[in-house]
C-alpha cells in the first residue's frame, strides 16, 4: 500500500525537532540511570536490614548448634535438654531470616538472582530436620554432622553474597569482601567444632584428624587473603587483629595439636584449654567484622548524595538546555514553515487560477500589463526568498510567453482566415465557371465542392465566422440529396428513408458540413465495392441521422474515445492535425447542439448518429421558427442557384421520398 507523502511542513518541524528529541532522550536515560543508582544504593539499607544481618544471625546459631552436635555425639553423656534449647535459638533465627526475607526489595538481575538463592536456602533447611533426628538417634559420626551443617551454612553464604550486588563499586567490594571474611571465619567454627567433640572425647575419631589438617590449611590461607580488599583503613585494623596475641597463640596451639596428633590418636590439649585459646581469636574477628555492614551502608549513603547533587545540577541544567532548544526550534521551523507556506499558497495559486486566468483572457484577445499582473512576494532575503523571486521570474516569462502566443495565434487566425476565404471566393467561381455540366463532368464538380469544404475547416479552425450561408430553409430530404450528390463517391451511397423535416437557413450549411465530413470518412474508410447507406428517422431526443458504412472499423477503445472528443471539444492541438475532422465536427455540433456519437456494426463498420434538436429538424406540418435573415455573398448565391438547377450529377440511389 503506497504510503501518504509527508508534508514539507512536517518534514522540517520534523528534522528541527529530532536533536531536540535525542536531547530528551539523552537526558531522561541520565535522568533514569542517576535515579536507578540512586534506588539501587538506597536498597543497601533494605539489603542489610533483610538479608544480610538476619542470614549471619542464622548463620552463627546453626554454627553453634553443629558445636554442641558434635560434642553431644562425642560423649555418652551429652546434655540433651541443652541442645534442644540451642534448636529452639536456631529455629527462632532462621524463622526471623524467612520473615525479612520477604521483604527484600532489590531489582534488577541481581534481584533474581538473590531470590533463586533464598530458594535455594529453603530447600536445604529442610535437611536439618533429618539430621537432627540423627543425632538424637546417635546414628550419626561428628565428621557426618560437621559435613552437613557445613552445606547449610554454605547455602546461606551464597544467599549474602547474591544480595551484596551494587550499583557502585565500591559498596559492592565492602559488602562482598564482609561476605568472604565470614566465610574464613565459618573455618574458625569448623575447627572449634571438629576439636571440641574430639576434646570431648579425648582423642581424634576416624577421619577427624585429617579433616583438621584441612581446616587448618584453608584457614591460614583465607583469612588473610579476604581482607587483602579491604580499604586501606580497615585493612591495617585488619592486619594487627591477625598479627595480635589471640591469633599468635590460637597459631601455636594449633602447630602443637598437628605436631602431636594422629588419627585415631589423642589430642595434646583438653577441651577447657582449646576454647580458652580459640574464643578470644573468634572474638576479636567477628567483633571487627560487627560494623563491616556499617561501613558499607555509610559507603552507599555518601555515594548516594554524589549521585543526587549530580542529578540535581545535570537534570536542571539538560531540563534548560531542552527548554532552550524548543524555543528555538520553534522560531526556527515556525519562520521557515509560515514563508513556505506562503510560498507553496502562491504557487498553487498561480498555476491553478491566475496563470490560467490570464491566458484565457490573452487567447481572447484581451489587452493584459504584464508588471501590473506580476506576481509579489515578500519572503526576507535567504534563499526561500529567492526560490519566491524565481516563481515571480517564471510567472512573468510564462504571462511573456503567453502574450507572445497569443499574438502569434491571433495573426495566425488572420492568415489561415485570409487564405481560407480566397479559396472560398476562387472555389466558388470555379464551380460557376463549371456551369452546366453532364454526367462526365460530375468529379470535377464534386471535388471543387470538397475542397470549399476543406477551405472552411480554417475558418473553423480561427474561430472566425464562416462568410458562407445558405438560401434560407430547406428540407432536409432536400439536404439530405444534395450532400450526398456533392461526395465524390456518391454512387456507393445509398439514401434511405428520409424523415419530412425543414432545417432553418441559419443550420443549413453547418448541418450540410457535417453530413458532408460523416460521409468523406464512410466512403474512404470502407472498401470500393461496398455501399454506405443514409438515412433519417425521429428518435425520442430528436431527429436522428445515420450514417452506415461496411469498413474497417474501430476498436471499442477508440470508439470511445472519440465519442468522448465529440460530446466534449478540446482547443485544436496541430500536433493531432490528423483528427482535424473530428475537431470540426465536434465544434460544429456544439455550436448547433448537435450530438454525434459512433458505435459498431454488426459486420463490423461504424455506425454514426447525429441527433438533431427540435429547433433543426422542424417537422413539415409544423410552422418553422423565424430566424433573422443573413446576408449572403454572391458567390454562394450563385452556388446555391447552380445546386437548385441541377447542375450536379444525378445521385444513383437519391431518394427524396419522406419517411412514412
Amino acid at each position: 500500500m503506497r504510503r501518504t507523502p509527508r508534508s514539507i511542513r512536517t518534514k522540517i518541524v520534523f528534522a528541527l525537532l529530532l536533536p531536540v528529541v535525542a536531547l530528551t532522550g539523552l537526558w531522561v536515560v541520565d535522568v533514569k540511570a542517576s535515579f536507578a543508582d540512586a534506588t539501587a544504593l538506597r536498597d543497601t539499607y533494605n539489603t542489610r536490614d533483610n538479608v544480610s544481618l538476619p542470614c549471619d544471625r542464622m548463620v552463627a546459631a546453626l554454627q553453634r548448634e553443629r558445636t554442641q552436635s558434635v560434642e553431644f555425639l562425642a560423649t555418652s553423656g551429652g546434655d540433651a535438654d541443652a541442645l534442644r534449647t540451642r534448636r529452639v535459638t536456631t529455629d527462632a533465627a532462621i524463622a526471623q531470616f524467612q520473615e525479612l526475607s520477604r521483604r527484600y526489595g532489590g531489582s534488577g538481575f541481581s534481584g533474581e538472582i538473590t531470590r533463586a538463592r533464598f530458594a535455594d536456602m529453603a530447600t536445604s533447611l529442610k535437611s536439618l530436620t533429618l539430621m537432627r533426628a540423627r543425632v538424637d538417634a546417635r546414628d550419626a559420626t561428628p565428621i557426618s554432622v560437621l559435613s552437613g551443617y557445613t552445606s547449610i551454612i554454605g547455602y546461606a553464604f551464597s544467599v549474602s553474597n547474591a544480595a551484596a550486588a551494587s550499583s557502585d563499586p565500591l559498596v559492592e567490594r565492602v559488602m562482598r569482601t564482609m561476605v568472604a571474611m565470614r566465610r574464613a571465619g565459618e573455618l574458625l567454627y569448623q575447627e572449634d567444632a571438629l576439636l571440641s567433640g574430639a576434646t570431648a572425647a579425648g582423642r581424634f575419631g576416624s577421619g577427624e584428624y585429617l579433616q583438621f589438617l584441612q581446616i587448618v590449611g584453608a584457614l591460614r590461607f583465607q583469612i588473610p587473603t579476604a581482607g587483602s580488599t579491604l580499604p586501606a583503613p580497615d585493612q591495617a585494623r585488619f592486619k594487627s587483629i591477625l598479627s595480635g596475641p589471640a591469633f599468635a597463640a590460637l597459631r601455636t596451639t594449633e602447630d602443637q595439636i598437628i605436631g602431636t596428633g594422629r588419627s585415631g590418636g589423642p589430642v595434646a590439649i583438653t577441651r577447657e584449654v582449646w576454647k580458652a585459646t580459640s574464643t578470644p581469636a573468634t572474638d576479636q574477628l567477628f567483633t571487627f567484622m560487627a560494623d563491616g555492614y556499617d561501613h558499607a551502608v555509610e559507603f552507599a549513603r555518601d555515594a548516594r548524595d554524589r549521585i543526587l547533587i549530580r542529578f540535581g545540577v545535570s537534570g536542571l541544567l539538560g531540563l534548560i538546555a531542552i527548554v532552550v532548544s524548543l524555543v528555538i526550534a520553534a522560531r526556527i521551523s515556525g519562520s521557515v514553515v509560515r514563508r513556505l507556506f506562503l510560498l507553496r499558497t502562491a504557487a498553487t495559486e498561480l498555476a491553478r487560477r491566475r496563470l490560467p486566468e490570464l491566458v484565457r483572457r490573452l487567447r481572447a484577445g484581451e489587452r493584459i500589463d504584464v508588471d501590473s499582473e506580476a506576481l509579489r512576494l515578500r519572503l526576507g532575503d535567504d534563499e526561500i526568498a529567492e526560490v519566491g523571486a524565481a516563481l515571480t521570474d517564471v510567472h512573468l516569462s510564462a504571462v511573456e510567453s503567453a502574450a507572445g502566443e497569443a499574438a502569434v495565434r491571433y495573426d495566425m487566425n488572420k492568415v489561415l482566415v485570409n487564405v481560407a476565404r480566397r479559396n472560398q471566393a476562387l472555389l466558388d467561381r470555379q464551380i460557376e465557371a463549371l456551369g452546366p455540366v453532364n454526367q462526365g463532368d460530375a468529379r470535377a464538380y464534386q471535388l471543387a465542392i470538397r475542397m470549399r469544404r476543406h477551405a472552411e475547416h480554417l475558418v473553423i479552425l480561427s474561430g472566425s465566422a464562416r462568410s458562407r450561408r445558405g438560401l434560407g430553409a430547406e428540407s432536409l430530404a432536400g439536404l439530405v440529396a444534395r450532400v450526398a450528390g456533392e461526395m465524390e463517391h456518391s454512387e456507393r451511397i445509398a439514401t434511405g428513408p428520409i424523415v419530412d423535416a425543414e432545417v432553418p437557413g441559419h443550420a443549413v450549411n453547418d448541418l450540410g458540413h457535417l453530413i458532408g465530413e460523416l460521409l468523406e470518412n464512410a466512403t474512404a474508410f470502407s472498401a470500393p465495392d461496398t455501399s454506405v447507406s443514409l438515412s433519417a428517422r425521429r428518435g425520442p431526443d430528436g431527429t436522428v441521422i445515420e450514417i452506415e458504412d461496411h469498413g474497417i472499423g474501430m476498436s471499442p477503445a477508440a470508439i470511445e474515445e472519440t465519442n468522448r472528443r465529440l460530446a466534449q471539444p478540446r482547443e485544436f492541438d496541430p500536433a493531432d492535425s490528423a483528427r482535424l475532422g473530428l475537431f470540426v465536427v465536434a465544434t460544429l455540433a456544439a455550436q448547433q447542439g448537435i450530438r454525434v456519437t459512433l458505435a459498431p456494426t454488426v459486420d463490423g463498420g461504424i455506425r454514426a448518429m447525429m441527433t438533431l434538436p427540435a429547433a433543426l429538424a422542424v417537422p413539415a406540418d409544423e410552422t418553422a421558427p423565424e430566424v433573422a435573415s443573413v446576408r449572403r455573398s454572391d458567390a454562394s448565391r450563385l452556388v446555391g442557384m447552380a445546386v437548385r438547377n441541377g447542375r450536379r450529377p444525378q445521385h444513383a440511389a437519391a431518394q427524396t421520398d419522406t419517411a412514412p
